[in-house]
Formats: structure tokens, sequence, C-alpha cells
């Protein structure tokens, strides 16, 4: 086995570890919303802010360093997958990092101060610009496996419907929650 295939190997579990961990936390995020106590949704929020620092973040770098490392070790270059690929990863990294993050900082402080069913409003606002996170997240995916050249029209069309439909979604208001 060479370094790129281990290389690649290596990239592909870092990226199921970060996506499919944060699909997972949005995924348990939306079956409790309707059907848990606000305790039990925070408590979700509680162990994506511990999960954080120790997973999400590390796999993100991990992710990205490998994938730019196999721009050259591989041998692909700066082919439109790889580009738009890399500046989806850089994205959802920041967006983690600075929206994401702290905004489950937020409704962890806040019900910690004011009660759990305070933090519900933050909290739903979270999971809608999460749908964000992810639709970039699901496009990354999609051009890593399909490899479109930049005359691929309509399968750079459909990414962008895809994450304009998720930012669409995210920013409607939020209605009120119960706990």
């Amino acid at each position: 086995m060479d370094f790129a295939t281990l290389l690649k190997f290596a990239h592909v579990f870092a990226a199921i570890l970060w996506v499919g961990g944060g699909f997972t936390v949005i995924i348990a995020g939306i079956i409790l919303a309707g059907r848990s106590t606000a305790d039990t949704q925070l408590a979700v929020v509680r162990a994506t802010v511990l999960l954080a620092p120790r997973l999400f973040i590390p796999a993100s770098v991990f992710t990205l360093a490998s994938g730019v490392t196999l721009l050259f070790a591989a041998g692909w270059g700066w082919q439109p997958f790889t580009v738009l690929g890399l500046a989806g990863v850089i994205f959802t990294a920041g967006f983690g990092a600075t929206v994401l993050g702290p905004s489950c900082e937020k409704a962890v402080k806040t019900a910690d101060a004011w009660g759990a069913v305070s933090a519900l409003p933050i909290l739903r606002r979270t999971q809608r610009l999460a749908m964000i996170d992810y639709a970039v997240q699901f496009a990354i995916v999609f051009l890593m496996v399909v490899k479109p050249g930049w005359s691929d029209l309509a399968v750079f069309g459909g990414i962008g419907s895809v994450i304009a439909l998720a930012v669409l979604a995210a920013l409607r208001p939020v209605p009120h929650a119960t706990a």
C-alpha cells in the first residue's frame, strides 16, 4: 500500500467521524425536539459542547490537512472537486467554530443560568443553522465521490440548490419552543 492510499483512507475515516458524528447529533436533536423535555434536549447540546474539541475539531482539521496533502501526494492537483471541496471544508470548519460552537455554548450557559426551557430558542436556531453546515458537508462528500469537471454545470447547480434550500430553511422564523 502506498502513502497516498493510506492517507486517503485516513482522510475518509476522519471525514466519517466529523460528518457522521455531527449528523448523529443533528438527528438526535430533531428526534428529541418534539418528544422530550427541555433538559433532555439540552443534554444533546452539552454532549456536543464536550465532543467539539475532542472529536469534531480534530477530525475537521485532520480532514482538511490530509485533503490538502492528497492534492499533491495523489496527484489530483487543483481540480474542481478539490477546489470546491477545500472551500467547503474551510467554510464548515469556520462556521462550526464561529457560529455553531458558540451558539451551543450560549445555550448551555443560558440553561445553567435560567433553566433549560429558556435555552430552547437558542437551541432551535442552532439546529436550523446546522442545516446550512450539513448541506455544505453533503456537497463536499458528493463532490469527492462524483469528482465533476468545471463543465458539469448541472452538478454544480444541483449542489447550489441544496445549499440554497438549506439556507432558506435555516432563515425561517423560529417558532416558540415548549418544554
